[in-house]
Order: structure tokens, then sequence, then C-alpha cells
């Protein structure tokens, strides 16, 4: 269930091993010069429409996902960096968080394939990364350890995807060099091994007897209803839908729905002495810095990741701001001018902890399917991640003080596309065992981000997309 990165993997892993295997995906195919025709990555179906609310003692957050065939990766920027070592092992390094039951080492030969099958630059077999742009350079000195960002957008032709233009238009890539789970489904239909595309199919919930999945009850965007039966059923549908199915289908064990996690973007503004060199870079962030994600002090305070925007200040804004304000003409022209040359902008992504009051449950109010909303508590940041960013804050200037930082802004961004946690794996506890199978139901699978017991402070879809071919390859030498 579920036709994004994790599903696709999943399912084409088990098509090529000789499985028949039913993809169901509860949003539309929509190819990629459909969804450049008309601006959306979905489709109109009723099952691809947004089926959340937020929680009425809870604040609003911008969640953004997508139902469609390629998942929200129909929308993602392509940013694809590995987990650290320690990442899977918080506790026992810095004595909070939660141990993943697998360690790096276990996933790093998955990590490898991954890469190879998302073309991402820099994954050691011919792409290599994209150029450090002169922001990189000035700023890597002073921000070790300092690193090509890998990315899921090939810096030469392979597979069928162009090389990456650097065009600044990801999320809506123009070429299609971007990897997004379409591909993943195209290749693997095109492969013909036993693999079935059932589109605009929502599960509305799972029937079980005696610790085995019987039967999936399915509505269509066109409110035909079925029910299908099968050997083995994986949830890779998201960290709210994968939860929302369970609860709808009774299986209610306590971490089911709990501990949700996310990235809230956070940028930076510097003001330096010298030209912070962006409006060159070959995509939009071309660098990364792991300076704050490893001391010791992450028993206190959470890791955090910088990333420079390349393009800068966004002029537009600014101008459209200096227009309102009343200024004009050549000195408004000036000023933005020496603002773009001068500010140096920084996107952080940190890590908070595994919280309870951070959650999924459903909602009385229904779908236009009839199925509950799923309603999302999500308050603010602990203080584990607020002293990380104002660490960072507070730090970053005494690092570049050769470069005669000083702090300008510093606001949140944007947010609510990780959805990580709500079916965490665990060897006792959570919801699903190091190979994300269910604890209770022998046949059942939650896969994905949700299976994560952190977040880290890195963005999550390589470490998604090696968990899932690893899965795939677990089931495929089932017997």
């Amino acid at each position: 269930m579920g036709a994004g990165v994790c599903g696709a993997l999943v399912a084409r892993e088990l098509a090529r091993a000789g499985r028949e295997v039913t993809l169901l995906e509860r949003g539309a195919w929509v190819s990629h010069p459909d969804q450049l025709e008309h601006g959306a990555h979905g489709g109109p179906p009723a099952t691809a429409q947004p089926n959340h609310e937020g929680h009425p003692s809870s604040r609003p957050y911008p969640w953004t996902y997508v139902y469609g065939v390629g998942g929200s990766t129909l929308a993602w920027a392509g940013v694809t960096p590995r987990f650290d070592h320690s990442d899977f092992r918080i506790r026992s390094e810095f004595g909070v968080g939660r141990d993943w039951p697998i360690s790096y080492e276990d996933l790093e030969p998955y990590y490898a394939q991954a890469e190879r099958e998302l073309a991402v630059a820099g994954d050691g077999e011919g792409l290599v990364p994209h150029p450090f742009s002169p922001t990189d350079r000035l700023i890597a000195p002073y921000l070790p350890p300092y690193e090509a960002l890998s990315q899921a957008r090939p810096t030469r032709s392979v597979g069928g995807r162009p090389a990456c233009t650097g065009l600044d238009r990801c999320e809506m890539c123009p070429i299609d060099a971007r990897y997004s789970g379409l591909h993943t489904v195209s290749a693997a239909l095109a492969e013909r091994q036993g693999l079935q595309l059932r589109p605009e199919t929502a599960v509305t919930r799972l029937h079980s007897t005696a610790g085995r999945v019987t039967g999936l009850d399915c509505v269509s965007s066109r409110g035909d209803r079925s029910r299908l039966s099968a050997n083995t059923v994986v949830l890779a549908a998201g960290g709210i839908e994968n939860p929302a199915v369970l609860l709808r289908s009774g299986l209610d064990g306590p971490d089911v729905g709990r501990w949700l996690s996310d990235h809230e973007h956070r940028i930076l503004e510097l003001e330096l002495d010298v030209s912070a060199g962006h409006g060159h870079g070959a995509t939009p962030a071309t660098g990364m810095s792991r300076l704050y994600t490893d001391a010791a002090t992450r028993s206190d305070r959470g890791a955090v990741v910088l990333l420079p925007v390349d393009p800068g200040i966004h002029v537009t804004v600014e101008l459209l701001e200096g227009l309102v304000s009343g200024e004009r003409g050549t000195k408004l022209r000036e000023r933005l001018t020496e603002r773009f040359d001068k500010t140096l902008v920084l996107d952080l992504t940190g890590e908070d902890l595994p919280r309870a009051d951070r959650f999924m449950e459903l909602s009385p109010t229904k779908d236009g399917l009839g199925m509950p909303l799923n309603r999302i508590s999500f308050p603010p940041d602990s203080a584990y991640l607020k002293d990380a960013f104002d660490h960072v804050t507070t730090d970053l200037p005494h690092r570049l003080a050769p470069l005669g930082a000083r702090m300008g802004r510093s606001f949140p961004r944007a947010g609510g596309a990780h959805l990580l946690g709500t079916c965490f794996m665990g060897e006792s506890d959570g919801v699903v065992d190091a190979h994300m199978r269910h604890h209770e139901i022998a046949n059942l699978y939650v896969a994905g981000g949700s299976a994560f017991p952190t977040c880290a402070a890195v963005h999550p879809t390589l470490t998604i997309a090696a968990l899932a071919l690893r899965l795939g390859q677990h089931l495929a030498s089932a017997t």
C-alpha cells in the first residue's frame, strides 16, 4: 500500500524475485509531462485529497504530502545524505532518545544500492557530486566537517534521466532529472514481472484472524468497494496514513500513531564584510556542514545540519517589501544589490527527541470517502531542539568572524514534509521489529519513515529507500 519511493522499491524487489505483487496507491497516475502542464502532482481523484486536520488543542502546522504514483517524491527537492553512525545509537552514545535495532553497518550496503537506484550525484559509481558553489568554498574552512551535498539529481544522463541543469525548480523539475518514485514504478511495470498497479484505490481497513491479515477492504475514487486477500501486506503510505490504517483496523497498540517527528527548516541570514558568493551554484544547495551533529553536547541539545542556500535571499520578496515601504529607484536597487551580495543564507534542520505529545489519531469527522480524518497534534519544538538552534545562532558569528559575520534574521521556512516515527521499530517496544514486521501480525509489515525510532537531523529519504530495499530483499528471500 503506497506507491512512493518505499512501496515502489519493495514492490519491484519482490516482482524481480518472481512474486505476484499488487501495488495499491490512493492517488492517481500523473505523468511528468502532465504534472508540468497542469502544475499539480497528484491529480484530482477523491482518494488523492489531503485527509488530515489539526488537533483542537494544537497549533496549525503545514503538513505537505502527495497521494499519487510516486508519492511525496513527486514534490521533493532531491536531498539524499546518509545518516551518521551515531544517529542509530543516540541513547547508547548520548543517553537520550532511542537506539535503532539496526546499525549503520547493517544498512550501509543498502545505502549504496539506494544511491544507485536514485542516481544520487556522488554515489561513487561514476556520478560525481555537484561542484561546490563559491559560497561553499567561502565557508567550508570554518565549518568542518563539510561535504558535497548528496542529491538525487544526476550530474550526467543515467537510466533515461537527463543530467540536472540547475534551474532551481526542483519541486517541479522541468526536465525530469530529479528522481521520483514514478521512475521506479514505470521501470518495474516495463519489466513485466508480475507487478500490478492499482491507482486511485484507498485501503479502508485490514481484517486479521489468528495473528495474520486475511483481507484488505478497499475503496476506489469512484466509490467502488472491494476486498483483496494477500499472503503478505506491506504498508508504505507515510507516517500519517500508515498508523491511520492500523487504527481503522483495530490494531491500536500504545505506540501506534505516537512519537510523530518532522523537520521544520530554519533560515539564518548573516551579514558579511565580503561577498557571500550566492547566485552561482549548480543546484539550490551543493554543500552541507555536519559541524553540529556529533558533539558530546548532543546529550543536552539536538544535532543540526547546515546547508547554504545557493540562490541567496529571495530578491522578489525583498523588492516588494521595499516598494511597499516607499523605497524607489536607484537607492532601492543599490540597497538590494548590496544585501544580496553580502548576506549569507543558511538552511538548518535539526532533530528533536521522540515526544508522546506529537501524534495522530482518528477524528470523528469523516472525509469524502467516509473514513475518519487523521487528526494531528504537533506542539512546538522542545527545549532540546530550541537550545540547539540557539547555540548555532550564537556560535556561527564567532566561527565566521574572519568574514565579518553578524547575525541577521532567523525564521522558520518550510516544514511538514518528513512524516516520521509513528510506527517505530524496536526489539520489544514500538510497533514493528528490525525488519519492520508488525509485532503481533505475522504477515504485516509497516515500512518507510513511520518506522524510524528517531529522526536524526538530516533529510530522511535515502534512509527510507535503503530500508525499503532491505525489506524487499528480505521478503523476496523468505520461503
